[in-house]
């Protein structure tokens, strides 16, 4: 067992020396990851988009026939993706915890002056807060629109009086036309509130630190993983396959190292999110240490059991690079998981940077506990685990 232990240390150790003398490839390998990740977080951080279908909770409260019937309409409305809610709390809630995008609180009849729609929004999801104002002006327009001239009369009733019940009749009259034939909305309707604590940029920010740290720990674990085909092709894994000891340490030392690896590139893009943006990476120290091992656990194993299920470099290149991208696009790297479609968002949980990011905006954004990140944890370090067990497994097939 001591030898075992010796011989992943040295693979490890050797590694280690082989990346510290290649000068330009230590640049790179710690010093890219954050510049990409300002750029991003430069270019990404304005993101908008109109031909969206956000997810919203919407609260009811007026309780008036008016509000009950856009309340209706949202929930009926092809365009958004609407969940009661019991009160304007649980609309907080859900928009503080990430479960919908945004929040809707009908506060007061939409026939009364004064502004009774009440939007919460994420500042991570800027988007999502003018999308859930038009969905809202959409259902008014379609399900109520007399509603709207009811309103701009009791606006004038302290200016012109009361009144009488002949023009009561006619804006009657006026009102069935309108529930015909909808006129447009104005949006002098509506107020908005950010959740409790949000600081601009904040939430965004630590959104594209995430989805940097699991995209470079995936493209420098799978560079690191092809040493296994190096070494094949020189006939070293020959020769260790004919002792006592085998592969598996060498394999495990290469998963030791490229998970340290990880865990030192996510250090350096959190301490340039946390310097230039104020991210409170250090502040979450005690989940974003456990986050980050589980993200460079996942990121070790699985490029070793890909790059292990490959015959030759090229196509552990090939398939690497393929996996990464589509992992990367689906996951969140590429652009934000709210803005694709629901499926896709679905989709997106079978990779593992959706885990990581949803990980790290809990910790560092929403200020959540280990409830809601645990889950995370187990996913990753199973991800990990069962690429490392094919690669101990395959890595004792001397015909491979």
């Amino acid at each position: 067992m001591s030898a075992r232990i010796a011989m992943a240390l040295a693979m490890m150790r050797v590694m280690a020396l082989e990346l510290w003398r290649d000068r330009a490839a230590l640049v790179m390998t710690f010093l890219l990851p954050p510049l990409v990740f300002l750029i991003f977080s430069s270019v990404f951080a304005g993101t908008s988009g109109d031909n969206l279908q956000p997810k919203i909770a919407v609260a009811d409260q007026a309780g008036t026939e008016a509000s009950r019937r856009v309340a209706a309409a949202l929930l009926k409305s092809p365009d958004v993706r609407a969940e009661t809610a019991p009160d304007a709390a649980a609309v907080r809630g859900r928009v503080k915890s990430g479960q919908v995008d945004a929040g809707l609180v009908i506060r007061a009849d939409p026939g009364r002056s004064g502004r009774p729609f009440l939007i919460v929004a994420d500042p991570s999801r800027a988007v999502a807060a003018p999308l859930t104002q038009a969905r809202t002006q959409q259902a008014l327009a379609a399900a109520a629109p007399d509603v709207v001239l009811h309103r701009s009369v009791e606006s004038l009733t302290p200016a012109l009086g009361a009144l009488t019940p002949a023009q009561s009749a006619r804006v009657e009259a006026a009102a069935a036309q309108l529930r015909a034939r909808p006129p447009a909305v104005q949006d002098d309707l509506f107020a908005r509130e950010d959740i409790a604590g949000a600081r601009k940029g904040g939430a965004v920010i630590a959104y594209y630190a995430g989805a940097v740290m699991i995209l470079f720990a995936l493209f420098s674990a799978m560079q690191g993983a092809l040493s296994l085909m190096e070494e094949r092709r020189a006939g070293v894994a020959d020769r260790l396959l004919a002792g006592v000891a085998g592969m598996g340490p060498v394999v495990t030392g290469k998963f030791l190292f490229l998970t340290a690896q990880a865990f030192v590139q996510a250090a350096m893009i959190f301490v340039v999110a946390q310097v230039v943006y104020g991210v409170e990476a250090l502040q979450h120290l005690a989940l974003w240490l456990p986050t980050t091992l589980a993200a460079g656990v996942c990121s070790a194993g699985l490029a070793l059991g890909l790059v292990s299920l490959c015959r030759t470099r090229d196509q552990a290149q090939m398939l690497s690079t393929f996996v990464i991208l589509v992992l990367a696009a689906v996951g969140g790297s590429m652009a934000p998981r709210f803005l694709m479609p629901a499926w896709l968002q679905s989709l997106g949980w079978f990779t593992p940077h959706a885990w990581v990011i949803d990980a790290y905006q809990a910790v560092l954004w929403r200020d959540a506990g280990i409830g809601a990140v645990y889950k995370a944890w187990l996913v990753l370090a199973a991800v990990g685990a069962a690429g490392l067990l094919v690669a101990q497994a395959l890595s004792r097939d001397p015909q491979r």
